[in-house]
């Protein structure tokens, strides 16, 4: 959530300071309605504004408590215990259309097939959220072993 936020925060203040300095060194600010970079810009500002307030709807948070992990967002809330964890995996992901990467937690539970996958940065302090499922991956991996 941070990174949108703070990539919205920048595309805004550029887009000021950008239509600033268009408008006052060329002849009106009409220009500006034929210039490419000025959609491109509206066009990052709109998409980052959508996933902001896409995020503010589905409110997703985690809610670590002593024996579980409380998943919840606006549609409700599962709980999933500490025993039912077999393994916690932290790995990195890579975008494919940028360079940035995201850190992907990987939980595998005794009663569900597939892993159950939480993107760290979709949360607001996604490193501490990191740091704390490295603690829970510890007990884990002594059960298993």
């Amino acid at each position: 959530m941070d990174f949108y936020y703070q990539s919205l925060v920048i595309y805004l203040l550029f887009f000021a300071a950008y239509v600033i300095i268009r408008g006052t060194t060329g002849e009106s600010f009409r220009l500006l309605y034929n210039d490419p970079i000025f959609y491109i810009l509206i066009l990052f500002i709109v998409i980052f504004l959508f996933i902001v307030i896409v995020n503010l709807i589905r409110a997703p948070k985690i809610i670590l408590k002593d024996d579980r992990i409380i998943f919840r967002n606006r549609f409700g809330e599962r709980e999933v215990l500490f025993s039912d964890i077999l393994n916690v995996k932290i790995g990195r992901r890579r975008k494919r259309d940028e360079e940035m990467t995201y850190r992907i937690i990987k939980l595998k539970l005794k009663n569900r097939r597939k892993q159950l996958r939480i993107r760290a940065n979709d949360f607001e302090r996604g490193g501490e959220l990191i740091n704390e499922f490295l603690k829970i991956k510890q007990p884990a991996e002594k059960l298993q072993g």
